[in-house]
């Protein structure tokens, strides 16, 4: 993930970093979320543009690209990058690969509600009680 000034220079980074990925043999998928207002300002700058870059590249792939990220000083306000990982459910379905995304809306487990019936009864006699005073 990365957050970048709301400037054409924004727009250049996530450029530029795309092709150093696709240089190093890996398939990038990039995803604009949009300009939104940050939480405080970072640079005296109140809003900026998000970007998800999601790649699968080897170990020795992340190291370079991670370098370059922390030289981009001017353009690139923060990064978050993130490795995804591997769950095994069962050994009939194999290896399935799931990430933590923030971004996902979480699961709603389903919950049945079973509803009972009060029947009233009725009351044949009520005896009244005196009230004694107590000393």
């Amino acid at each position: 993930m990365m957050v970048t000034v709301p400037t054409a220079a924004g727009e250049s980074l996530i450029s530029r970093f795309e092709k150093i990925i696709k240089d190093a043999g890996a398939a990038v998928k990039v995803s604009n979320l949009g300009r939104k207002k940050l939480g405080y300002p970072i640079r005296k700058i109140l809003d900026a543009d998000y970007f998800v870059l999601d790649f699968e590249a080897e170990g020795k792939v992340v190291l370079p690209v991670l370098s370059r990220l922390r030289l981009e000083q001017e353009d690139l306000l923060r990064y978050m990058l993130i490795k995804k990982k591997l769950f095994k459910p069962s050994k009939k379905k194999g290896r399935i690969e799931k990430s933590v995304d923030a971004f996902e809306e979480p699961k709603v487990a389903k919950v049945t509600v079973v509803t009972k019936k009060v029947t009233e009864e009725k009351v044949s006699k009520v005896a009244k009680v005196k009230k004694t005073k107590q000393k």
